[in-house]
């Protein structure tokens, strides 16, 4: 997710590899459909190369200052509310919504005070989650007003997960869409029609950075090449992301041989060409399964409705036991210089698409 160069450090060699200068021709700053190239004229092509350079350079004296011991978070992901249209058979938050302390959503002014704070505590990602975050609401705001007060703060990238099923805000650098698998078993595990509605959704839709995310439980557990096959199919989306679930519910977890042979079936898959968005490593690393002590909490915050915040993740306890997060591994072999995860990640999710 990171981008670096290489540099030397009291005789060690540390990996800070300057990203701009060695992409493929084929890789996001030399891709048309990408925004920063469709605006005419040399000007604004070299405005957006200055962008990217300062950007990314950002991103290496964040590496090397969390080498020095000195640790700041990057990604600022906020649950701006609880509710949501579906109820999906493995999420807890719809089953114990009555139990959870009000509020359920936070509000548009909270919301713009706790982006800024969080952009001066260094995070430059801004990831909005919820419950469904296109509900959200706050009299005449929107997310989008959320998505756009992020990028008048400086934010570099911002992006929200989507069920897909209500309307998509363009304006984001990085839309995640839940997809869980072919119509029956996306609509067992979702809601009764829900993938039809993200298909027309997504006819819609023209965005480069619009990707797939997979939950991967007993339902789905055979299905990965197929899923694979409908992102790989479909002109509209850019790529998938794989995960397991992450308890509870216990009864939605795949035991660790279950795990092995599909992450084996994915970067055979991966191999083969389709569009899987995991590094091989962090593929891997998934099979870690208590990955408590390789987490690197400092890098991530997370904003709660009532305000309150959270490093690492949400679950963290007893669910690190059993975490099948991949933007945990991905940020752990970010945060110790994988040059393949960085190189991977970089373009996808940490340099601003606009």
């Amino acid at each position: 997710m990171l981008a670096y160069g290489v540099m030397s450090f009291n005789g060690y060699r540390m990996m800070v590899l300057n990203f701009s200068l060695h992409l493929h021709p084929s890789s996001y700053l030399f891709d048309r459909r990408r925004a920063h190239l469709k605006y005419r004229g040399s000007d604004e092509v070299s405005m957006g190369a200055l962008k990217t350079l300062g950007q990314t350079a950002y991103y290496g004296i964040w590496f090397f200052k969390g080498i020095l011991g000195f640790k700041k978070p990057l990604v600022n992901t906020m649950i701006i509310t609880y509710q949501c249209n579906l109820r999906c058979q493995h999420c807890q938050i719809a089953q114990n919504l009555p139990l959870i302390p009000q509020p359920h959503s936070i509000s548009y002014e909270a919301a713009l005070e706790e982006m800024k704070a969080s952009f001066d505590r260094g995070t430059r990602v801004l990831f909005f989650e919820g419950g469904e975050p296109t509900h959200w609401s706050d009299g005449d705001r929107t997310l989008l007003d959320l998505i756009n007060a992020g990028r008048e703060i400086g934010f570099f990238v911002t992006g929200y997960t989507t069920n897909g099923t209500n309307v998509f805000y363009l304006e984001s650098d990085v839309i995640s869409v839940s997809l869980d698998g072919p119509k029956e078993v996306h609509d067992t595990i979702r809601c009764p029609g829900t993938y039809d509605r993200l298909m027309e959704n997504l006819e819609k839709v023209n965005h480069p950075n619009v990707f797939a995310n997979m939950v991967v439980m007993p339902d789905n557990k055979d299905l990965i090449r197929e899923t694979a096959s409908i992102v790989r199919d479909n002109p509209h989306i850019n790529g998938l992301m794989i995960n397991f679930l992450t308890p509870p519910p216990e009864s939605k977890t795949l035991t660790l041989e279950e795990k092995r042979k599909a992450v084996e079936e994915i970067i055979a898959l991966k191999k083969e060409g389709y569009p899987i968005l995991n590094s091989k490593k962090a593929l891997k690393e998934l099979l870690i399964e208590d990955y408590s002590k390789k987490c690197p909490f400092w890098a991530s915050e997370f904003v709660m409705p009532d305000r309150s915040k959270l490093y690492g993740c949400p679950m963290k306890g007893e669910a690190c036991k059993k975490c099948g997060f991949n933007a945990v591994r991905e940020y752990s072999l970010v945060t110790r210089g994988n040059i393949s995860t960085i190189l991977s990640m970089a373009g996808r999710f940490a340099i601003s698409t606009k």
